[in-house]
């Protein structure tokens, strides 16, 4: 018998009420994300911490979210995720207000703590909600689809973010500059409760929740590991562009770096569409691993450009490798479960970004202490190359595992 959140998943028919919700709300959650977080290591820098305590503080809410997961995880799969939805943009605003009112290390992080509370639930969440509603042989398409509200908030959010810090400052000097910003995210936020309120309620039956067993069953699934691991090398790598490369142009005499994001958003909302339904229709060998190859050569490019036409150059083939991997290794998370745990898989994808994100402003701190930022995206490629060898391993199992699900009559959707 088919389950609930099979029958929620049209055949064939990407746009459906949930989908549209669920992309529009990661849209004004992006925004925010990135608005906010390309500056926290500058904003870190102005309350007085050192270089370590920069990273340590830039990472630390990818920190707490991981710590926080055993909690969310089980929630996700038991809560209507409708309701959670809306609490996680209301929370997400009341986190802003609270950098923009306190201005010391103290309060940041305690603000920084709830931030990651709140992150505990927002990708696995969204991302669960947008895969529920997509048809199995349509998979990465959707996902790829999907990932376009983040590539316009990763696009415009650290332009905005930038442009308000700049005006901010210009009109009420440096703390009102980085009030603007938490203030604007604040509002994205808010904004974001709207499509969350729009979204169907679950309509799971006691039968589907008792299926799911006890909450530490529903933290993380072993079937999902292999890709969760490959897709921690990536986020390592990524998590230092968001970082550090706007430091990277102040401290090298290049200006306009924050259109780096915005030719990366404007690259992923072209690609990512045509790269999962490439990897629908080709496989996944032959669009993640020249994706990956693209993304080694895009932080060599970074780190031996002096000016900003390479740099923009880097930029673009950092976001077709994106687009090539990352719904890929998406669809191949979700697609490792049955549909009813596709939550769990959901999460235990994010554990590994969690700890990705935590990593990699830390590993990016300490190269930079030592050497500088050119060599620091340098040292990028190391983790793009590990990601690569294991998905190379890692491959095989997972189509082992597709093919278990199917003779078992359990394939998604």
């Amino acid at each position: 018998m088919a389950s609930t959140q099979e029958k929620l998943s049209p055949q064939g028919r990407i746009w459906s009420r949930n989908f549209t919700c669920a992309m529009l709300a990661n849209f004004f959650l992006s925004v925010s994300h990135f608005s906010v977080n390309t500056l926290v290591a500058t904003y870190t820098k102005h309350l007085g911490a050192d270089p370590v305590l920069m990273g340590f503080l830039t990472g630390m809410f990818f920190g707490v979210a991981l710590a926080i997961r055993p909690i969310s995880g089980p929630l996700m799969t038991k809560v209507d995720k409708r309701k959670l939805m809306i609490f996680i943009s209301v929370l997400g605003a009341v986190v802003n207000i609270g950098y923009a009112m306190f201005r010391n290390i103290p309060a940041f992080v305690f603000f920084r703590f709830l931030h990651g509370v709140q992150y505990s639930f927002v990708g696995a969440l969204i991302m669960t909600v947008a895969s529920d509603a997509l048809p199995p042989d349509r998979m990465a398409t959707g996902i790829g689809i999907f990932g376009i509200g983040s590539a316009i908030g990763q696009a415009v959010g650290p332009t905005i973010g930038d442009s308000l810090e700049r005006l901010g400052t210009s009109l009420f000097g440096t703390e009102g500059g980085f009030t603007l910003v938490f203030l604007f995210a604040a509002v994205a936020l808010a904004v974001a409760v709207i499509p969350s309120v729009l979204l169907r309620p679950d309509a799971r039956t006691k039968e589907d929740l008792q299926n799911l067993g006890a909450w530490y069953k529903n933290i993380i699934t072993i079937y999902a590991l292999p890709t969760t691991l490959v897709n921690f090398f990536m986020s390592v790598a990524s998590s230092l562009y968001v970082s550090y490369l706007l430091d990277h142009g102040r401290v090298n005499g290049i200006d306009n770096m924050n259109i780096f994001f915005m030719v990366t958003a404007i690259t992923l909302m072209v690609s990512r569409p045509f790269s999962g339904y490439l990897t629908d229709r080709f496989g996944l060998k032959k669009v993640v691993i020249p994706g990956m190859c693209l993304i080694i050569t895009s932080f060599l490019v970074v780190g031996y450009s002096k000016t900003l036409t390479p740099i923009l150059f880097a930029a673009v083939l950092s976001a077709l490798g994106t687009a090539a991997t990352t719904p890929a290794l998406q669809a191949m998370c979700m697609q490792s479960v049955p549909p009813l745990k596709r939550s769990v898989a959901s999460n235990t994808l994010y554990i590994g970004i969690d700890l990705a994100l935590f990593t990699g402003p830390l590993y990016g701190s300490i190269i930079y202490k030592h050497t500088n930022y050119s060599t620091m995206f340098k040292f990028g490629v190391l983790p793009v190359v590990l990601g690569l060898v294991c998905f190379i391993i890692v491959l095989p199992i997972y189509q082992r595992r597709r093919q278990e699900l199917e003779q078992a009559g359990k394939e998604l959707e």
